[in-house]
């Protein structure tokens, strides 16, 4: 007998769409002249502190990735082009691929500039019940045609399996995970391909002895919880099963906001990277305000000297969208990380996501009362100072704006 997940979500149809290499696309429509070109890294300058945006699939081949620096990846293929980020063609061919995947489904949203999801379910009549697969390939087919831009297309019953596949699918094809084949599918993976799986908890299973799929998946429930709790256990007792009954939603809207800057010299001293923060948060809580949105994920980012990446992330229990209370919470996130490892870094960043249209805390207990951590007068003057530099087209200097936290920022 089916289990109620199967009945819920075996009649799903949905499809991840990527485009291709999407900056090193746009970089040629761009420059036409580089249609010749095979080997293109789009990013920074190969003098100074410049990172790779996007490489060609002929620079990946000699082992360029993304976020690698220029220099570097310049050293593994010394033949490459290197082009700056052609911003304008992407804001272009980006809202085209929106309007494009819009005609397909009523149900149709972007991920990023680059990425979309479709939910087809139900649609079947409507394309004479033809196969998923059929279906993806002519939508990939109208996409170059009305966008000029190669996509990639996964398809599964849900959408992180369907994210999962589309990686089987590049470069400029389709792959679908058929009903049922989920758990099968994602079983065949390694750990770090799994989508929210990174660095600091690969290194964790690590330590734990975990290296490989089949021995994650062989780890109870009960195990996990003790290891991360019970919300991360079954977070990931779920994904590495393939199991998301998560909705794509019309009105998914922003996915996250995030700012981040790399500096002109390495900063080593605690004072100087929470001064850089400040900036940051000051940046994607205005555009987070901007957009009437409210955070309850705040994420903080550091890159070493060495081009390691540190994060650390909390969610709190109640959404916030002033400065002050942001800042509280990642300077904390901040400290955390150095004190794991105070190395010089090179970039620093924040990122807001659990986005919601609603200020409104979620229910607590009668023994939960602590007070919040964003008052209604942060609210007001965050939103009287995004007032006055939209006003007078600068920026405000942020120190009147944050004050010391008035407690503790921990979520209860």
């Amino acid at each position: 007998m089916p289990t109620p997940l199967a009945i819920a979500t075996a009649d799903r149809r949905i499809l991840h769409v990527d485009v291709d290499a999407m900056f090193v696309q746009c970089a040629v429509i761009a420059d036409p002249s580089l249609a010749q070109e095979s080997l293109i890294l789009v990013g920074g300058s190969p003098t100074g502190r410049g990172v790779v945006t996007s490489a060609s699939y002929g620079c990946r081949a000699f082992g360029v990735r993304s976020a690698m620096p220029m220099s570097t990846a310049l050293r593994l293929c010394p033949q490459a082009r290197v082009v700056r980020v052609p911003g304008p063609t992407i804001r272009e061919k980006s809202h085209a691929l929106a309007e494009a995947i819009q005609t397909w489904s009523p149900i149709a949203v972007m991920a990023s500039v680059d990425e979309a999801y479709l939910d087809l379910s139900g649609t079947e009549s409507l394309y004479h019940h033809e196969s998923l697969e059929t279906t993806a390939r002519r939508i990939q087919a109208d996409i170059l045609q009305r966008v000029g831009l190669n996509v990639s297309i996964g398809g599964a019953t849900n959408r992180l399996v369907a994210k999962l596949a589309t990686s089987f699918a590049k470069p400029a094809g389709v792959f679908v995970v058929p009903p049922g084949g989920e758990s099968d599918f994602v079983g065949r993976l390694e750990i770090e391909d799994l989508i929210g799986v990174g660095p600091s908890m690969q290194e964790e299973l690590r330590r734990r002895g975990i290296v490989t799929m089949s021995a994650l998946r062989a780890l109870s429930i009960d195990d996990m919880t003790v290891w991360w709790g019970d919300e991360r256990a079954r977070w990931i007792w779920r994904k590495c099963r393939g199991i998301d009954n998560s909705p794509i939603s019309t009105h998914e809207g922003t996915k996250s906001v995030s700012s981040e800057t790399t500096f002109r010299r390495d900063i080593a001293d605690l004072q100087g990277l929470e001064r850089e923060l400040l900036g940051q948060v000051v940046d994607a809580a205005a555009s987070l305000r901007k957009q009437q949105l409210f955070t309850r994920t705040i994420t903080v980012k550091l890159r070493y000297s060495d081009f390691r990446d540190r994060s650390r992330s909390r969610t709190l229990a109640e959404p916030v969208q002033t400065d002050r209370a942001i800042f509280a919470v990642a300077r904390e996130l901040l400290r955390d990380i150095r004190q794991q490892r105070s190395v010089p870094a090179r970039l620093i960043g924040v990122g807001l996501t659990n986005l919601t249209e609603t200020g409104e805390q979620e229910q607590r207990t009668l023994l939960d009362v602590a007070p919040p951590i964003e008052r209604e007068r942060d609210r007001v003057l965050s939103n009287a100072v995004d007032r006055i530099r939209a006003k007078h087209g600068r920026v405000i200097g942020p120190g009147a704006v944050i004050d010391p936290p008035s407690r503790d920022p921990s979520p209860s």
